[in-house]
């Protein structure tokens, strides 16, 4: 039977959604990327015969994205998650799950997470807070192995949890208990933000453990705990609107620490294919995204495939002026302004 706090934690997830289609939560501090300037070529090829695939988990995605985690164990969240599954599986991207506390908790229903009926070929993502692995390794794999995920990503969100009512307050030692479960752990583990940028002393960290794959940045600049928590509460919190590190900045400095074979994804407020170029330009080995697939998923699966397409086309002719005919050969054609 289910109490009054488990309704209670369902009805959150509920108002996250409902304040993020129905407010601007976006803040209102540059991601940075204004400051990077693709450099141009000539381009020696035909248009059509540029390729956007890149690996990610070992499958071949046909675009760079990763639809980031949203939402999960409330109402609306089924209908969101399988447009967006489905939406992943014609197109060729990966997706990450939302929060799966709730599920894990026996506070909701699973069934807005298990997505491998109509999604059984893209790379899936379980996904829980780094608070989390307090919880100890078994927690940790349920996530994954209950709903098929081919890794797990753990997010960091320290300004969130402290302005959420009940949120966590105590993240001491979360890193060295990581280490511990990560050191055998027999999916990928991956390291986010949520809208503040990474750590740069958590990319460090990261960079030093064969248990991480790889991290991604969720700069400043695009959706806003602080500005979401403060429409929730009725509180003014545009003060904490611009604590962190913007996009553009988190993304070089996680491409100067992590190593080669790691993953870096870069988010934060990326909006067009130009964006996304630039990201991959710098460094990054895919973007994500996550408000404006909310935003699509809410109407329609035909909605987030149009989206989708539009990112496309504006990647591709930002690869055309650059010259570039593959992803990989993006990398290093930028340069920043002063």
């Amino acid at each position: 039977m289910e109490g009054p706090m488990d309704h209670a934690s369902q009805q959150i997830k509920s108002r996250h959604i409902k304040v993020c289609l129905k407010h601007d939560v976006q803040t209102t501090v540059s991601n940075g990327l204004e400051k990077v300037r693709l450099t141009v070529a000539l381009p020696d090829f035909l248009f059509s015969e540029m390729d956007l695939q890149c690996e990610f988990l070992g499958k071949t995605l046909s675009l760079p994205l990763l639809i980031a985690p949203l939402t999960g164990g409330c109402g609306l969240s089924r209908r969101i998650n399988r447009n967006l599954a489905e939406a992943a599986e014609r197109m060729g991207l990966a997706m990450a799950v939302g929060s799966q506390k709730l599920m894990l908790d026996n506070i909701s229903s699973p069934d807005s997470y298990l997505l491998r009926d109509i999604a059984p070929n893209i790379p899936l993502l379980a996904n829980v807070g780094l608070v989390h692995v307090k919880r100890g390794k078994d927690y940790l794999l349920k996530a994954v192995e209950s709903i098929e995920a081919d890794g797990l990503i753990l997010y960091i969100n320290p300004l969130h949890e402290v302005l959420q009512e009940g949120g966590e307050k105590d993240f001491r030692g979360l890193l060295e208990e990581l280490e511990k479960i990560s050191a055998d752990f027999p999916y990928p583990i991956m390291l986010k933000e949520v809208g503040t940028g990474i750590p740069e002393s958590v990319v460090k960290w990261a960079a030093a453990k064969n248990g991480i794959r790889g991290v991604d940045v969720a700069g400043l600049g695009g959706t806003n705990w602080a500005r979401i928590e403060g429409l929730i509460s009725g509180q003014n919190y545009e003060l904490y609107e611009s604590l962190g590190i913007e996009t553009a900045e988190s993304i070089l400095i996680a491409r100067k620490h992590l190593r080669d074979e790691q993953y870096l994804i870069a988010s934060g407020g990326i909006r067009n294919g130009v964006e996304i170029a630039k990201a991959l330009a710098m460094g990054a080995n895919l973007v994500s995204m996550a408000l404006p697939f909310l935003l699509w998923a809410s109407h329609s699966l035909e909605e987030i495939i149009k989206g989708v397409s539009a990112l496309k086309k504006e990647l591709q002719v930002a690869m055309w002026c650059m010259g570039s005919i593959n992803i990989k050969d993006m990398r290093g054609k930028f340069i920043l302004r002063k």
